[in-house]
């Protein structure tokens, strides 16, 4: 097996940054053309475009490619290769400009961010990128809300938020190529957040003018590829942009072909149907050591897998930490696993700025839990349900295995499988309970991994957890730039969350693994999970 290891370069984030950007249309709705034909057509496109077409599996998204609706990670795996951000952070954890023409200057009093705009960026539809798009953009992810919270220090964020005012008035247009960003107070990861695929740039015009079917039939940006068709249950085809700003594009198009089940990628990709295939951890010891194990590489993307509580129906603080101790994460690791996975404790992993060695890291104690369950007043046991999005099959293991695990202390675990839809309607009502989460770091930030969690901010996990001490440290870890210091508050907040409070109970971080073809040439997963094949070739 090949190993790609990506390093964590801790550099302050105010002088990092980065991301990318959309295509393309299909007129014919869902309704209106069979998915036969849609694969013929999409064929027909493809052999148009050249012979470097690179045929990647993919799991179906179900909803549309924009990320500022949604953060599924499988989503951002296609709109990398077609819609940019102004900023991207590269392999090595380092912010690089891609829609401006240098890195931008922070004021003295760390308040004002001005931007220059790259000369000559044009969208997909050949509209030209301007300021006016990069305002229009970044008010809409505030109005769609999922990551608004990125913004939420700009100043008049929260009027936007709230729907008292209609634009963000801390961006300043100056002219077609200049802008600046005004701070209601210091936020030092701005930039890294601005390179997040939530940030991608759309044109305004031609975004506002699609409403429902952006994403869907309609989806223009500035990045490498084009959209042609996307089609629910069958894949989506993209072409070359000729017109590319950040120079030759090897690739003419890629091809996703919608396989969820992982067998059956992995079967496909033997076939030679497919050049990349995402491996499920279930499938590694197969491939490992076998016939394929030198087209296996692996990448470490930064978070993992964790229970999030609901606090609500979860409100004594000994039950969570029973529940803590009830969880065999080595276990989990090696069986359910496979051995991909390294147990942890702590949300923070190492490389994080704030990750710590010195925090205990639980180990299996049924008897502990029981002893915690009885002071909390549940000697008889206590009843659980948690609640898991059967669209990932690895949640619904760690389901079953914890459901098996927690039995020894009493605690008596109901599995409830919900589809994407259901959960979440359910995370936002307070509906779940307990849920199987995952979560990692869209720049190389603590704040990244921290803020889903952080009072205030949209509640991804559905926890509804409050904590004065945590609120304070998450607002002065990002007003500072002073690494040392940033890695005691961080530290600090990782240990009132995990340790003290237990409103999570990080469970691993994983290794992940996808086969690649020998003739696919330039291309591999940042730990930041960011696919691009922006410089991928295909030699034959």
């Amino acid at each position: 097996m090949k190993k790609r290891l990506f390093s964590l370069v801790l550099a302050s984030a105010m002088v990092l940054g980065a991301l990318t950007a959309c295509g393309g249309s299909k007129k014919e709705t869902k309704a209106e053309t069979t998915a036969t034909e849609t694969t013929a057509a999409a064929d027909e496109s493809s052999e148009s475009a050249g012979d470097k077409i690179l045929r990647v599996a993919s799991e179906d998204p179900q909803v549309p490619l924009d990320m500022q609706l949604n953060t599924y990670s499988l989503i951002m795996k296609i709109t990398d290769n077609t819609t940019e951000s102004l900023l991207l952070t590269n392999p090595q954890g380092e912010l690089e400009p891609t829609l401006l023409a240098e890195m931008p200057t922070l004021s003295d009093d760390k308040l004002t961010y001005s931007f220059t705009l790259k000369e000559g960026v044009t969208f997909h539809n050949g509209a030209p990128l301007t300021s006016n798009d990069v305002k229009y953009s970044l008010e809409r992810m505030v109005k769609k809300l999922k990551m608004a919270s990125l913004l939420e220090k700009v100043e008049g964020y929260q009027d936007l938020f709230d729907g008292k005012a209609d634009e963000l008035s801390g961006i300043v247009v100056i002219d077609d190529t200049h802008f600046e960003i005004h701070m209601a107070e210091a936020y030092t990861p701005l930039l890294s957040a601005l390179s997040t695929p939530y940030c991608a740039i759309y044109p305004a015009e031609a975004c506002e003018a699609a409403g429902d079917n952006w994403g869907m039939t309609e989806l223009y940006g500035t990045g490498p590829f084009k959209l042609v068709s996307y089609q629910t249950g069958v894949g989506v085809e993209l072409v070359k942009n000729e017109n590319y700003h950040g120079g030759e594009v090897k690739l003419d198009g890629i091809s996703y072909t919608f396989i969820d089940d992982p067998n059956t990628g992995v079967l496909e990709y033997q076939k030679g149907n497919i050049d990349v295939v995402y491996l499920d951890s279930a499938l590694y010891p197969t491939y490992a050591n076998g016939e394929l194990k030198d087209e296996l590489y692996s990448f470490n993307p930064v978070g993992g897998y964790y229970l999030s509580f609901n606090v609500n129906d979860i409100p004594d603080v000994k039950v969570r930490e029973a529940m803590t101790y009830a969880i065999d994460r080595t276990a989990l690791c090696d069986s359910v696993l496979f051995g991909t996975a390294s147990p942890n404790s702590n949300f923070l992993q190492t490389g994080l700025i704030g990750a710590r060695d010195d925090m205990e890291q639980f180990e299996y104690n049924p008897e502990k839990a029981k002893e915690l369950l009885a002071e909390a007043g549940y000697a008889d046991g206590y009843d659980l349900r948690i609640t898991v999005n059967t669209k990932y099959p690895t949640s619904v293991k760690i389901a079953t295995a914890v459901q098996a695990q927690m039995k020894e202390a009493g605690i008596n675990v109901e599995v409830e499988q919900v589809d994407s839809a259901a959960w979440t309607d359910m995370k936002k009502s307070g509906g779940v309970t307990c849920g199987i989460g995952n979560w990692y770091v869209d720049y190389n930030d603590p704040d990244s991994m921290l803020y889903p969690v952080s009072d205030g901010r949209v509640d991804l996990n559905s926890i509804f957890w409050h904590n004065d001490e945590f609120k304070q440290l998450m607002i002065d870890g990002v007003q500072t730039d002073d690494d040392a210091q940033r890695q005691e508050i961080y530290a600090r907040a990782d240990e009132i969350l995990t340790h003290e409070e237990f409103a999570v109970a990080m469970l691993y971080n994983e290794t992940l693994f996808y086969l690649k073809k020998p003739y696919v040439k330039d291309f591999e997963v940042t730990f930041t999970y960011r696919t691009m094949f922006k410089d991928a070739d295909i030699e034959k």
